[in-house]
């Protein structure tokens, strides 16, 4: 007896091969079978004639920190067939933490992680925020070590190099995260008070990370002007200490048209003289974050309330201004995700352009004016790529899939509720940009590879048992930027650790996955 017997699938293993025909059995949470199995008995019997059966796939690149804690049902990921979500990308994290530094994290980055009811916001260890986790989730979990709470736990919000006894004390810290489970350590360069941190700030925690196997993910200091200068930094830091590394949300955007291929090839060459280094990337061109990283350095620097006293300072202000109107954004494609008051709310999904016509003001005015009266809670989404590049990119050996959501109230960038079966649907069936084989490949055995699951991502006897099953003729997303929180359809059945998760394109409520810790 199994417990769970799926009949006549088309199976695509995860690893680019060729689809085959076959059954597949689970028991105990783990594939038991694949072969012509129908003469087994079993608990739940699944008929994928017609459809793909498929390993889960794993986001490489997610932001669910806080809202799976929230909601840990997940409905906006497993029902794209997400079974295990890397997060705490982009630097940006919640552990470790002292009472002191959680305050500064949240007053920081909070707009990036939406509802927070019934959070407790209370722990101080990576094992203690991984712990809360254990009551219950719905897809698994890995977790990268923010570079953001470590240093704000040693340095708060300093704008300036650290110390020798600060970088040792930062390292204890990854060295203990890296201890307590976590697979790596993520950075944001573009984001404060990460951008201070100079290269041998970067490398000293590597080098912890790479003493354990671990992977240095990076959101780059630049993905425009100065991109080319950008890459290197990470591949020196790559170099220095032997770390794997990934390029976070790679893309050719605005006056960089055209160029994914001169990127590409910098990771080739890296790649020939043994640096390990690979990306990820969605399939949009659209990008989304907080709006206050939109302001000068300088003035985003030392915290919330320094930033809003330096936005209320007149002099300070017009400074501001000066410096954002020179800004290269083209305003008319940017658009307001979400805010914080209701009296505002009537802005969100709206472009700043329009808006600031509307209110009598420059762009740059406007800004400064959300900001303070939405006390930085100010979310957008600007559209900045071009499309060749993104599937030049997605195209290359070298790239894997992370959707980059974010869970935010709103109108959040569709990617949170779309980004896997827009792989599937529109460039797998419709463009033909890469093969089904490919494409699930890049979601499933190569990002757990990447990361160094061993049962996971393959299906294959003896593996972990988180199982996708779609229709690859009506897959499709339907989330846009007008309506967001759409699920898409096409993907009736998704299995985590042996137990069924969605049933005939239903959530079912089981919470089946598992806190997975670096071995």
């Amino acid at each position: 007896m199994v417990d769970i017997l799926i009949l006549n699938g088309h199976i695509i293993d995860g690893t680019g091969n060729p689809w085959f025909a076959a059954d597949v059995a689970i028991r105990d949470g783990h594939i038991c079978g694949i072969g012509k199995l129908s003469k087994l008995s079993a608990k739940e019997t699944i008929d994928a004639n017609g459809k793909v059966v498929c390993p889960g796939f794993i986001d490489i690149h997610s932001h669910p920190d806080i809202a799976l804690l929230a909601r840990p049902r997940h409905e906006p990921k497993i029902m794209q067939g997400v079974t295990t979500e890397v997060f705490s990308n982009c630097g940006i994290g919640f552990a470790p933490a002292t009472p002191e530094s959680m305050k500064i994290l949240r007053d920081a980055y909070a707009p990036l992680f939406g509802d927070d009811t019934g959070v407790a916001w209370d722990w101080t260890s990576v094992a203690d925020y991984l712990s809360r986790f254990e009551k219950g989730i719905a897809p698994n979990i890995v977790y990268l070590i923010g570079h953001a709470p470590v240093r704000i736990m040693v340095m708060g919000m300093a704008e300036r190099p650290a110390t020798k006894d600060e970088l040792n004390a930062m390292q204890e810290l990854v060295r203990q995260g890296m201890e307590e489970g976590a697979f790596g350590i993520s950075t944001g360069f573009w984001y404060v008070p990460i951008c201070y941190a100079d290269i041998e700030e970067s490398i000293a925690l590597c080098q912890v990370v790479a003493e354990y196997g671990g992977l240095y993910t990076v959101h780059m200091r630049n993905y425009r002007e100065t991109i080319d200068e950008s890459i290197n930094e990470v591949l020196t830091i790559a170099e220095a200490t032997g770390v794997p590394v990934q390029i976070s949300h790679l893309a050719a955007i605005n006056e960089n048209k055209g160029r994914s291929t001169d990127y590409l090839r910098i990771i080739d060459e890296a790649r020939a003289r043994g640096i390990d280094i690979m990306c990820d990337s969605y399939p949009y061109l659209a990008g989304s974050t907080i709006l206050q990283a939109m302001l000068p350095q300088w003035a985003g620097s030392g915290g919330p309330e320094a930033i809003l006293s330096r936005l209320k300072d007149k002099q300070t202000r017009a400074k501001i201004i000066d410096e954002l109107s020179s800004s290269q954004v083209d305003w008319t494609k940017a658009y307001i995700c979400s805010v914080k008051t209701e009296g505002n709310k009537i802005y969100e999904g709206h472009n700043f352009a329009d808006i600031a016509i509307e209110r009598c003001v420059t762009v740059a005015e406007l800004i400064c004016d959300l900001l303070v009266e939405e006390d930085l809670e100010v979310c957008f989404l600007v559209h900045t790529g071009h499309e060749p590049d993104v599937q030049t990119i997605m195209s290359h050996p070298a790239q894997m899939i992370g959707s980059d959501g974010l869970h935010l109230s709103g109108k959040m960038h569709p990617r949170l509720y779309g980004a896997f079966a827009r792989y599937l649907g529109r460039y797998a069936r419709e463009l033909n940009v890469l093969t089904l084989e490919n494409i699930i490949r890049k979601m499933t055995s190569l990002p757990a590879q990447r990361l160094g699951l061993q049962d996971r991502g393959i299906l294959k006897v003896g593996m972990a048992a988180d199982v996708v099953i779609f229709d690859p003729n009506t897959v499709r997303d339907l989330a846009t930027y007008d309506e967001p929180r759409q699920y898409p359809e096409g993907i009736p059945y998704v299995i985590v650790n042996g137990q069924i998760v969605t049933c005939d394109n239903e959530h079912t409520g089981t919470l089946a996955g598992q806190v997975l810790k670096k071995r």
